[in-house]
């Protein structure tokens, strides 16, 4: 068997898109399939030579500007003349994998493979992490156009691959139903690949971690407009006045971020003392698991507009690590947390709301340790994209991830 991956977003160090090439290759070589990895022609010489990928893509979700109508168009046709371009000469894949497709990505595969001389289609494994508009929610009803987009691309790839062939996943119940609603496809849930961090063990009390200096709050990531960290200074300096005790750890990489200069607010972060640890920079996958390692609590003040319905691959791995969670109320992401008790809702995404929401969590951070571990263990997280993907390749149903 032969296997691809397919991601044009891929680019960069760090954030889920390489999390998930890692995890999605590693499962491949556990099952000893032959496969390849395509990226984003932006990627880095430390990329291309720790994935062992080919740079192949000009375009991505994160280059629309969804302003022109022939943008559409034009991506489909160069996102398709690059595929062909990369597996020219190559037998066509058995397995394809698309662990951040869209509708753009969607129509190029159909196209490549409805002119690809083969004996039967390939089984395609994808997951679709965003709406449309990777910005927007979902039901935006200025978004009818892009609405079409999707339904144009997804009856072209039930066409060419039909739809036994199509193992198609969402991070979230909402988007699920959502690209049910919009592609006819069967849409199960799973958390989109990402890394297997430390298992909770099995009959873990629960007791919060109580180091030096106090538990630990994290708040990890690209650090885009929707993320909030505009509001870390405020808020973290609120929580500091009131707890002696407890220390906040700040990742953000804002380079090419959507959001307006954030070097200030972290020049702010910076400034609040010793008890405030602020990085800017890429982490690396071994930096980044320790962060998550040493986390108490992650603190996730995004804007429950953009994730409404949208997956959080940092949320996911607080998930399958057994860590307790800050969001903000109306992430669906979130909402299982919240219903199980591990997670602290922000009521008032600003300031003050915020550190509300984190000295509430502080207050019961054993409780909510044990409430998260316990959700980790018994639901087995972490296992899916290895059960996703032995299902593929032994070309069996799609498996229940229930």
């Amino acid at each position: 068997m032969k296997a691809v991956i397919a991601d044009p977003a891929l680019h960069s160090m760090g954030g889920h898109h390489f999390s998930a090439m890692l995890r999605l290759r590693a499962e491949l070589s556990a099952l000893g399939v032959d496969h390849a990895c395509l990226v984003s022609t932006a990627a880095d010489a430390r990329v291309t030579a720790d994935l062992g990928c080919t740079p192949c893509f000009t375009r991505s979700v994160y280059g629309r500007g969804y302003q022109d109508r022939r943008e559409f168009a034009d991506s489909v046709r160069q996102t398709h003349r690059e595929l062909s371009r990369a597996l020219r000469g190559a037998a066509p894949p058995d397995l394809l994998i698309l662990p951040c497709c869209d509708q753009v990505l969607a129509l190029a595969v159909a196209r490549y493979f409805r002119w690809t001389w083969f004996r039967r289609p390939p089984r395609i494994v994808l997951w679709l992490l965003f709406g449309p508009h990777y910005r927007k929610a979902t039901d935006d009803p200025a978004l009818a156009p892009l609405d079409a987009e999707c339904r144009k691309a997804f009856a072209a790839l039930r066409a060419t691959v039909g739809d036994e062939g199509i193992m198609a996943y969402c991070e979230t119940a909402g988007m699920a139903d959502f690209y049910r609603a919009m592609t006819g496809l069967r849409i199960d849930v799973a958390p989109g690949p990402g890394l297997i961090g430390e298992r909770v063990p099995v009959g873990a009390t629960g007791q919060a971690s109580r180091r030096a200096g106090g538990p630990t709050v994290t708040c990890i990531g690209f650090a885009n407009e929707a993320k909030g960290y505009r509001f870390l200074p405020g808020a973290i300096e609120r929580v500091l006045a009131s707890d002696r005790e407890v220390r906040f750890r700040i990742h953000g990489a804002f380079h090419g971020s959507d959001a307006r200069d954030q070097a200030p607010t972290f020049e702010q972060l910076a400034a609040l003392g010793p008890r405030v640890t602020v990085r800017t920079d890429v982490l690396s996958q071994p930096d980044y698991l320790a962060w998550l390692h040493e986390a108490d609590l992650l603190l996730l003040p995004y804007d429950p507009e953009v994730y409404k319905t949208r997956g959080s691959g940092v949320f996911a791995e607080a998930t399958r690590m057994g860590i307790p969670v800050i969001a903000t109320k109306g992430c669906g992401f979130a909402q299982a947390a919240f219903s199980a008790g591990w997670g602290a809702e922000v009521a008032s995404r600003d300031d003050s709301g915020i550190a509300h929401a984190a000295l509430r969590a502080l207050a019961r951070l054993d409780d909510m340790t044990a409430r998260a571990r316990s959700a980790a263990t018994a639901a087995r997280l972490g296992d899916d994209a290895g059960t996703i993907l032995r299902s593929a390749v032994l070309g069996s149903a799609t498996p229940s991830l229930s």
